[in-house]
This record gives C-alpha cells, structure tokens and sequence, in this order.
C-alpha cells in the first residue's frame, strides 16, 4: 500500500518547523516495508498544484493529515489554521479515492471537535506510529479497524474513541525520517532543527496539553541515541545547531545529564538549547550544558508571582527561578523567561512582584504571552465553565483571561513593556522579519530568535 502523508503546516513564525511526527510517522511504516512520500506544504505557495501533482503520480491507497496546530495559542494577536486545513482536506476528497485519516498533536488536544469540523471519518490521537500502521494493515487485509487502540471515529453520528497507548516507549530505537523533507530548504529558512529525547509529562500545569497529547507516563530515550542522531545531522546535513522539543529537558535531570555526556564523548562541536525547569538545576548540569554546547535556557515560568504559580499549579518557587537563573548566567548561559499573563487570579499587583523579579535577575529575552488559550480536559477548562465561559464551540480559539484583567490585559501588558527593552510581546505579533532572519543565518549567526533579537 502507498501512504502519502500530507504535512499542513504552513506557519513559519517564530521559524519554519521540520514535520518531526510526520517524519516519526515515515520512519516506522517505511521500516514495516511501505512506500511511504511525505508532501510538506510548508514553503508550498499553490497547495493545489502541489498536491494534485502528488496524488496522480504517486496514486496513494491512504492519505493522513499531520496537524500540528489548530491556532498561534496567542490572544489577541490570534491566527486560526484550521479553514485553510479544512481547505486541503477538501481538495483531496475531491480528486483521489483514497482512505482519508487524520492525526497530529493538533487532533489530539480535542479529536472530536477537529474530526467533525474536516468531516473526515477517523483520526488518530496520542502516537501515531503503531496506529496508523495497524490501520494500514486492517485496510489492507479487509479487516475492521474500530477495535485499533488510538483511533477516534464516528459510527451514526455517534462520536467513540478508543484510547491512545502510552505505555511502550517508542521514542527509543527509532530515528525520525528525515531525508523526506527539504531540511536544506529549512535550513536556509532558519529553521532550527528539533530533537526529542522524551516522550510523556507528568508535571500538573492546569492549561497545559502535554499529558494528552503524549501521555503521563514519561518514556525516554537512550542518551547514546540521541548523540547518534545529532552526529548523523551534524554529518549528513551539516546541521550544528539543535532545539530539544521535550516538554522539560532536565528531567529527569541525570537523563539530561547523560546527555549532554554523550555529546561531549562524541566531540560533537554544536550548540543547542531547550525548555528547563527551575527547580532542577543545578551547577553539576549547568555545566555539562555549557560543555556540551548548550548557548542558552528557556524557562516556562509563567510568573514570578507566588500566589500565580501556585494558581497554575507550576510546581515551583519564585526563589527557585532566581537561583536558577543566576546558576546559569554565571556560568556564560543565555537566559530567557516565558512568561503566560492573565491566568486565575491575575492583576496588577501579581504582574508588578512579576516584572520586579525580571528586572531583578535581567534575563536575556522576556517572551511573554495574554491570555490562557481552553483546551478540553485540562484544569483550565474547568474553571473557565465555573465562571460562565461560553465554551460550546471549542475550535475558534477561546482564552481564559482573570477577571481583574479581563478588558483591560493588553493595556495593562503595554504599561510595562517600555521599562524593558529585553521584552518581546507575541501578543501583538511581534517578530523579527524573515528577511532579517534570513540574512542572520547566512552571516553565521544562529540560534531561537530570543537570543538574536539583540543582534538583529
């Protein structure tokens, strides 16, 4: 059987970003002895053109549409995907009898809603590998497929899903196919090429989607795998420098240390950063990171608000993220602060302890974002219908957005923005113009765009 994967993301803000569960995807139905292609409509200008061409010369048996995201998640700056989707799946039913599913960390977060919207039959949710395989397969024997684990479908209107797997740990053994994208074209983008050492979260932020996307359960993978892939990029593609996609690099904190080990045995002369946890760092790590490669950290504090950490359920202190950034800028690390505004609980005083502590330890960026984008399932969901949100609709991005803040959040985020020049605001779409990011990486000068907003 011929199995086209059509990756849709076409958003190239903050960069473009390589299809990696596409490439997951590829890897495991081409191993299992499939004629795999993946058409990545990333850079493609005519999605028609480009996927006519596709579908009559390659004449695949079964289509799956990788979504990554349904919207930015970014209030009030907020860009829907999800209609031009809707667009591409239609184009397709419309020129080739072929099986049509659909999977992706963008079906996941609320698979009922995106599968009604695209009208499509199935998808699959959580991991695709094994699923998407087993469907492949049931097809192809003229089996019933509805008994898959990870299947979401509709049977007479009836909406059932069977529930994603998260106990092997597929992450390890397996590289992602790569060598079905344009990774030289991504690279001339500026795209910064991502590796995952981990699948699963088990932390308890009340918005976040990570748990039902990948699982609980926290499977890693080998250190020496993940030193293996990043020399073969190195090599093959002359890729030197990587972004790890976990949700928290550094925990477990000795996996990430083994890491960073793996990739200095190996002399590996690259630089990388990742997301980390404030409460799990310490000088030991810090310094394999900066031995290792590691330019700079990006913490998801959200706040630096006790009384706002503790609402989120962030599961640390403010004088944890304190002392983690100073473990870091001492030891040479760029420093940035993810800040999320607006969350249960917020006003002017927890954003004036916020941006009192910023100033205090001067990170290199302030990235911050307004308004708590509502995913079913999540802790944040519960509280927004508590408080008279209108959530019938889920797909045209909603925000949970405090009460003391609630017509007044992107003024009040404005009143701080001129005391910190090392501030960036997504929430007005701020960025660095893909020009300019361009001719930065021709100059030799990479990395995430926190780090290169001085430079630009």
């Amino acid at each position: 059987m011929k199995i086209l994967l059509i990756a849709v993301n076409q958003e190239k803000h903050p960069y473009p970003v390589q299809p990696l569960g596409a490439a997951y995807i590829a890897a495991t139905l081409r191993a299992k002895g499939l004629e795999v292609k993946i058409v990545d409509l990333c850079f493609v200008e005519d999605f028609q053109k480009e996927l006519l061409v596709n579908l009559k010369e390659f004449s695949p048996q079964l289509i799956g549409f990788s979504i990554r995201n349904i919207d930015n998640t970014s209030f009030p700056n907020t860009k829907y995907y999800l209609p031009g989707v809707k667009k591409i799946v239609d184009f397709c039913k419309e020129n080739i009898d072929a099986y049509l599913t659909v999977g992706g960390s963008g079906l996941s977060v609320m698979p009922k809603e995106v599968l009604q919207y695209l009208e499509l039959n199935t998808g699959v949710v959580g991991e695709g590998e094994d699923t998407l395989y087993e469907i492949v397969e049931k097809i192809d024997q003229k089996r019933d497929i509805r008994d898959t684990k990870g299947i979401v479908y509709f049977e007479n209107d009836t909406y059932i899903e069977n529930k994603a797997d998260y106990t092997k740990n597929r992450v390890d053994g397996l590289l992602p196919d790569r060598d079905l994208l344009d990774i030289k074209r991504y690279m001339a983008e500026g795209s910064i090429t991502n590796i995952q050492t981990k699948r699963g979260c088990g932390f308890k932020c009340i918005y976040c989607t990570y748990p039902i996307i990948e699982g609980e359960k926290i499977r890693l993978r080998s250190p020496r795998s993940v030193a293996i892939e990043i020399e073969m990029l190195n090599k093959k593609y002359g890729i030197d420098y990587f972004y790890f996609i976990d949700s928290i690099f550094n925990f477990p904190i000795d996996h990430a240390m083994e890491i960073c080990e793996e990739i200095i045995k190996k002399g590996l002369k690259i630089k990388w950063t990742a997301f980390f946890h404030p409460k799990f760092i310490t000088k030991e790590l810090v310094a394999l990171l900066v031995q290792s490669g590691c330019s700079g950290v990006e913490f998801g504090i959200d706040s630096a608000s006790e009384r706002i950490l503790e609402n989120l359920k962030k599961g640390f202190f403010v004088k944890e993220v304190i002392k983690a950034s100073s473990i870091c800028k001492k030891a040479g690390l760029n420093v940035c602060c993810y800040l999320l505004i607006g969350g249960p609980g917020e006003d002017r005083e927890s954003l004036k302890e916020t941006f009192e502590v910023m100033e205090d330890i001067s990170p290199t960026a302030i990235i911050a974002q307004s308004g708590v984008r509502i995913y079913p399932g999540t802790e944040i969901e519960k509280i927004a219908v508590a408080e008279g949100y209108d959530l019938e609709n889920y797909l045209p991005p909603k925000f949970y957005i405090s009460r003391e803040l609630k017509d007044n959040l992107v003024k009040v985020i404005q009143e701080f923005i001129p005391s910190h020049p090392n501030f960036i605001y997504e929430g007005l779409g701020e960025e660095i113009p893909v020009e300019i990011l361009k001719r930065m990486r021709k100059m030799g000068i990479k990395g995430p765009l926190w780090e290169l907003k001085g430079k630009a």
